[in-house]
């Protein structure tokens, strides 16, 4: 209870800082001045971090060659957006450490949300040592990564403040988001790629669909990596200790499965409208790019979780507690999903030729038609988010050039 209430009392002080730090260094660069994200925080995650002189086995830190990693290259998630977040280290020393060989927090600037790490800004490596206390603050963990650089002069005991978003991460709210999910299902037909709801206007019935599409993809991903991952990679034994969640866990199973066929019959639907064009379906060019969109993002999220899997620490631990298999996501028959992504390109691009070409044939100067196909041909692949972003580095490059 002592350690609770220093731990809280700790908290309170933290969340004065850390608004004390945003109004003097953030604020007056934001417009309108004062619109900072939250400092409330709400979650207190410990950890303990062995030194290298006692675990000998960690990862190199490849990327810039800053030494052994504890922890790797990441962001937080589960936070409320824009929040900032702080953390404190303290150093249990053993006799006869070497005090120079400190703990050190790297940083690292990425390209946007999504995007790989800014070449042209580069790394730090923060040295720690015992009593630190450094702020992420605001957006930095939008716009950054960061690391855990192990040194070989003591136990790493850390505190890390963070504002979790709230209402979250509770089974009540999966359930209940997957509920509402399926409560949509009759004003679709995925099989036909048509909403069945009769009193939109065309344009707002397709956008309709693609927000359906998209909302189902989203909770693929949510379902898959908020939650069946987390669940089975901490083993046999972790699940035997907590069996209420065996019956959540397996209505998760049945609903992603069932999200994964509603996947199928879109592709289905993609490849058709890819020879015939959309006929009468509503499937436009953007519900092949919420697909690429998505798949891409998944394929991505799936290679650090296979590089997380070859860990080591999982051959020196008991079998039942190394990560075993997810019936509905570990299949032999599972596909590549960068070669799903290049098929949906080549059927994006079909798709945009077809409509081009039936444009043509409705009438018009066929001349500006076909020069019109013969352009949007060679992007058709790309989505349209991928083509403004490519317009925008050539518009870039021709400004250098000047």
């Amino acid at each position: 209870t002592s350690a609770l209430m220093t731990m809280g009392r700790s908290n309170l002080r933290l969340i004065e800082r850390s608004q004390s730090m945003l109004q003097k260094h953030v604020s007056p660069h934001i417009t309108p001045t004062g619109m900072v994200g939250s400092a409330q925080f709400n979650l207190t995650l410990v950890n303990k971090m062995e030194p290298t002189s006692t675990k000998r086995d960690m990862k190199k830190e490849v990327a810039y060659g800053m030494g052994k990693i504890s922890v790797g290259w990441h962001r937080d998630s589960g936070l409320k957006d824009f929040s900032s977040i702080a953390v404190y280290q303290t150093l249990k020393e053993p006799s006869g450490a070497n005090k120079n060989d400190s703990w050190g927090v790297a940083l690292r600037a990425m390209d946007g949300g999504a995007g790989g790490p800014l070449e042209s800004v580069p790394p730090l490596l923060v040295p720690l040592p015992s009593g630190s206390l450094y702020y992420m603050l605001d957006d930095f963990n939008h716009n950054h990564e960061h690391a855990v650089i192990a040194g070989s002069g003591g136990i790493r005991y850390s505190s890390t403040h963070r504002v979790a978003r709230e209402g979250q991460g509770t089974w009540q709210y999966i359930r209940d988001k997957m509920r509402a999910f399926s409560s949509g299902t009759a004003d679709f037909d995925l099989g036909k790629g048509i909403v069945t709801a009769a009193d939109l206007s065309s344009r707002k019935t397709r956008d309709k669909l693609v927000s359906r599409v998209r909302a189902q993809q989203n909770l693929m991903t949510e379902i898959e990596f908020e939650w069946l991952r987390q669940w089975f990679v901490q083993g046999k034994k972790h699940a035997s200790l907590h069996p209420y969640w065996n019956r959540p866990i397996g209505i998760l199973c049945d609903s992603y499965s069932e999200l994964e066929r509603a996947s199928s019959k879109i592709m289905d639907v993609l490849k058709v409208t890819s020879k015939n064009g959309p006929g009468e379906t509503h499937v436009t060019e953007d519900l092949f790019d919420v697909l690429i969109e998505s798949f891409s993002k998944i394929s991505i999220l799936r290679r650090s979780w296979r590089e997380r899997y070859r860990d080591p620490i999982f051959g020196r631990i008991p079998e039942d507690e190394r990560p075993f298999s997810c019936p509905c996501l570990d299949r032999e028959e599972t596909e590549n999903l960068d070669l799903v992504v290049s098929q949906i390109r080549q059927w994006r691009s079909a798709f945009i030729a077809v409509i081009s070409e039936d444009h043509v044939n409705a009438g018009g100067e066929p001349g500006a038609k076909k020069r019109k196909k013969s352009k949007k041909s060679k992007s058709g692949s790309l989505t349209k988010k991928e083509s403004k972003q490519r317009a925008s580095n050539w518009e870039q490059l021709k400004a250098n050039l000047k």
